[in-house]
């Protein structure tokens, strides 16, 4: 009963932390003029765009907010020197044009509010990511009436660098958009400059050593295409959790020890835990079709599913296995 409530307490901690604490991530292009600015869907929701400018280049992104709503907007960088991404805000409910440098286009009618970039004195620890970044611009303030905004992100000293983009504050994630995430948070880490060995290498090496060493332990046993399967699907969770913990590690050496990284913890855990539990059903000679470990592996992959371990393809897999019949299991 006791290992049952844990289970329990896991799969809604991992299902909630998520959307109370998350922004949506994005990566546009060419938005490099207010005609070509990011269409933000929903100003309210909390976002993260993903951009870069060269120098000199303005990116820019609009939206419109409802009274009531607040108007949240910040800037950040992965750079850890002395790019400093700064903002302008316009609105036809601004007053002024005071402080807007002269290569950011403000349309006719529209005031603008301007917040300089300043470089913080160490990196921010994201947990959910996980990540290391620099906050250097944020505007905060109620919104009165409804009203269209144009935001453009510069950088005062005309030097380039990827510039990341938050909007909004109400953190949620569509169906989509919350599925879609293990693949987004590797486009983030190319985003921050890591080379691809790095962001997918701890993955694929453990996946290859776990399938070496599992063929070499059946070498001289007979086992079901079901069970091979199922010895895949779970090389793919706990994989997972081993890149999290590597990127764990890289940000932890920009931000030092942080609270923060107890959060990670259940992204590393989890994974370990469902993918090295799965491999081992798959691989002992018992039944794989009591009702027990069918449960147990239901249980296993929605566990993998909240904390966007296996890209999909591991939860899948110890679903499916999970639902098989009988005669296609158990040899």
């Amino acid at each position: 009963m006791n290992a049952a409530r844990a289970v329990i307490v896991v799969l809604a901690l991992s299902v909630v932390a998520v959307p109370v604490a998350g922004h949506v991530p994005s990566f546009p292009t060419d938005n490099t003029s207010p005609d070509s600015a990011v269409a933000v869907p929903d100003a309210a929701k909390s976002w993260s765009f993903y951009d870069y400018i060269e120098p000199g280049e303005v990116a820019y992104y609009r939206f419109s907010l409802t009274a009531g709503e607040r108007l949240r907007v910040g800037t950040f960088t992965p750079d850890d020197g002395s790019f400093a991404p700064s903002v302008v805000v316009m609105s036809e409910s601004f007053d002024g044009t005071d402080g807007v440098p002269g290569r950011v286009s403000v349309p006719d009618g529209m005031g603008a509010v301007v917040v300089t970039g300043e470089r913080p004195a160490r990196a921010e620890y994201e947990p959910f990511a996980p990540s290391a970044t620099y906050h250097t611009a944020s505007l905060d303030r109620p919104v009165d009436a409804d009203a269209a905004y144009l935001v453009a992100v510069y950088e005062p000293d005309n030097r380039s660098g990827e510039v990341g983009v938050t909007v909004g504050y109400r953190e949620e994630f569509s169906p989509t958009e919350y599925l879609t995430v293990p693949f987004d948070l590797v486009q983030v880490h190319l985003w921050e400059g890591q080379s691809p060995l790095l962001v997918v290498g701890p993955f694929a090496l453990t996946v290859l050593a776990g399938g070496v060493l599992t063929r070499r332990r059946w070498a001289d046993r007979s086992r079901s295409l079901v069970r091979g399967a199922l010895a895949l699907g779970a090389l793919l969770v706990l994989a997972s959790g081993v890149n999290t913990a590597v990127q764990t590690g890289v940000a932890l050496t920009k931000t030092g020890p942080t609270a923060g990284v107890v959060v990670t913890a259940l992204y590393v855990v989890v994974p370990l835990a469902c993918g090295a539990w799965a491999l081992w059903v798959a691989g002992r000679d018992a039944s794989v079709t009591t009702t027990r470990t069918r449960a147990g592996l239901a249980v296993a992959a929605l566990l993998s599913v909240a904390t966007w371990a296996g890209f999909l393809v591991g939860p899948a897999v110890l679903l499916a296995v999970a639902v098989t019949p009988t005669r296609f299991v158990d040899d």
